[in-house]
C-alpha cells in the first residue's frame, strides 16, 4: 500500500500507545498524547474516523519516524 492513504483513528492511537505516548488532556474535541522524546504534543480528533494523509506526515515528523513505518505497524497490528 501507498504512503497517501488515511489511517483509522483507533489504529493510530494505538501506535501512539505502542510508543508510550500518553492522552494529557481534551480540549474541546482535539485530544493531546505526549510522547517520549518528542518537542510537542501529537493533536487528533478522537471524533473523526479517519487520520488524513498530511496529517499523518506531520505526526511521523514530530514522532522523528518514518511514514512507512507507521504505515507498517498499522497494516500488521490493526
Amino acid at each position: 500500500m501507498g504512503n497517501n492513504r488515511p489511517v483509522k483513528t483507533k489504529c493510530f492511537i494505538k501506535y501512539l500507545l505502542h510508543l508510550g505516548c500518553e492522552k494529557k488532556g481534551v480540549k474541546a474535541s482535539h485530544h493531546k498524547y505526549k510522547c517520549p522524546n518528542c518537542q510537542r504534543p501529537i493533536i487528533i480528533r478522537e471524533a473523526d474516523k479517519e487520520i488524513p494523509p498530511m496529517h499523518v506526515r506531520s505526526c511521523a515528523k514530530t514522532l522523528g519516524v518514518s511514514v512507512q513505518t507507521i504505515y507498517d505497524w498499522i497494516g500488521k497490528n490493526c
